[in-house]
Order: structure tokens, then sequence, then C-alpha cells
């Protein structure tokens, strides 16, 4: 039978070892195994085999598609993420073997969860909601109602909502009062339309006044033209015909008058028809004087 001063010996003892082993500690890069601090081994890599007290830890580098992103002292590395284009994904960063792939959802369409494992398209803010945040690849569009004096018209994932037009700053009149679905519409003021119609009016009467006076003038023009027209063949003189056949090329005949007689001459002979007359003339002063 053990005495009560022994039983508290190997209870000292016991509890003693006991203590001891949980007081072994590793630095944050290392990690206990039976009773030894083994190495991690790095991102990249991953446990071959534990260290030993002759050896230390044994790592091997990720295979091609795989990765591992913190010291670690797993048996296998982590596959890469497929970005599935089915899902609306798209690579947006090629993995490594210390990085995984990063995917992204494609223009127009965001990731419905955190994980990012799948897209939508962005939601349009409808008539009468504007754009309050554009959607980006990580969230969706965030829409608001139109307030008082604003409006939106049709379904939008960009546009916000837009101020009615000012009419009076158009120094214009309100014809329709804007809604959150429509634009106000603007008038002219009574007055200013009509400083606007009488200068289109003027001009239309001086294009008709000017276009009735032409032909007015065209029109009285015509008969004066026609009756000009046989007086001026009247004054015309003899035409000359040139020579053919068959036709007479007797010289032309002029008469001219000789002590008021007719004398007949033909062109190119008006030397010998002048000594003619000088003759006669002699002749009718002789039997004068006689």
């Amino acid at each position: 039978m053990v005495t009560l001063p022994r039983q508290c010996v190997l209870w000292g003892c016991l509890l003693t070892a006991v203590h001891l082993g949980q007081c072994v500690t590793c630095s944050d890069k290392q990690y206990l195994f039976n009773g030894q601090c083994c190495d991690l081994c790095q991102p990249g890599r991953r446990l071959e085999s534990h260290c030993t007290a002759l050896a230390k830890t044994q790592c091997l580098l990720c295979d091609s598609g795989e990765f591992m992103s913190k010291w670690n002292k797993e048996p296998r590395c982590y596959q890469h993420t497929h970005c599935e284009p089915k899902e609306g994904l798209e690579v947006e960063k090629e993995g490594t073997a210390d990085t995984d792939t990063i995917c992204a959802c494609k223009e127009g369409q965001h990731c419905t969860s955190k994980e990012c494992e799948r897209c939508a398209q962005h939601t349009s803010c409808g008539p009468g909601f504007g754009v309050k945040q554009m959607a980006s690849r990580t969230a969706d569009t965030v829409c608001e109602p139109c307030p008082a004096g604003f409006f939106s018209s049709g379904p939008s994932a960009f546009e916000q909502c837009r101020p009615w037009t000012s009419c009076e700053a158009q120094n214009m009149v309100v014809r329709q009062e804007g809604t959150n679905t429509t634009d106000a519409v603007c008038g002219l003021r009574p007055r200013m339309r009509a400083l606007l119609v009488i200068p289109i009016v003027m001009v239309i009467l001086t294009t008709i006044f000017i276009v009735v006076s032409f032909c007015i003038k065209k029109v009285v023009k015509e008969p004066k033209d026609n009756k000009a027209l046989p007086h001026a063949v009247e004054m015309e003189g003899p035409m000359e015909t040139e020579d053919c056949p068959g036709h007479n090329t007797a010289a032309p005949v002029q008469e001219t008058m000789v002590g008021f007689q007719p004398v007949t001459q033909e062109d190119g002979k008006e030397s010998r028809i002048a000594v003619q007359e000088r003759q006669l003339t002699d002749s009718m002063d002789l039997k004068h004087l006689v």
C-alpha cells in the first residue's frame, strides 16, 4: 500500500511532465508536430513530409492550375477558380501559384453574391425614377423617385432625373405643367407671336409683288417687240446674193435723176454716168446762149 507522501510525489511528477509539454511553443511560421516545432510551407508550396529530429519540413511547388496563398502544412494545393461564361463571368486576372484566379462580370452585369459565382443584368430605372447610384461589376443600380420639378421619361440605367425646362428663362410662358415623367411645355407670349408673324408675312407679300411685277413687264414688252419686227424688215437694205447656177449675175441697176429725167445706171459705172451728165449739161448751156 502506497503511503500518502508517496502519492503526492507521484502526482507532482505527473503534473510537472504534462505542464512542461504544454509549455512548448512555436513561432507564427512553425507548427508543433510530435513535440517538435516544424517549419510551415510558404505560399505557392504544399507539405510533402513533416520535420523530424534529423530533417526539416519537406515542401513541393503547387501544380499548374493550383495555388496556395498562405503559409501552410496542407498536403494539397487549391484549384484555381473557374470563371463560367454561361453565368456571365470572365477572367479579370489569371491565377498564379500563390494567388487564385479573379473573376468579374461582363459589361452591363453585376455579381449576385459576395463570392461572385453568378452575374445578373443591371437594373434600369423606369419612368419617374432616376439613377441615384450607377451599377458596377459588384453592385446593382440604385434608383430613386424623381422629386418635384424633375422628370424621367424612359427606362435608363445611367440617367438621373432631369429638371423641367424653365419657360421664364426663355421669356416664354408655361403651356403645360411638367410631371415626374414629362417635361414642361413652353409657348410664345401673345405679343412675341405677333412680332414673329409680321416679318414672315411681309417677306411673303414682297416676294409675291416682285413675281407679279416681273410677269406684267414681260407681258407688256412682248407686243412691242412683235410690232417692231416688220418695221425692222422694211428698213433692211437690198440683200446681196451669191452667184449660183441659173442666177442672173448682172450688176444691180439703180436709177438717178439727170435733168429731171431718170437715168438708169449699173453699179460700178458711176464714172461714165458722171461724164455723160457733164456733157449733157454743157450742151444745154450752149443752146441757151445761142
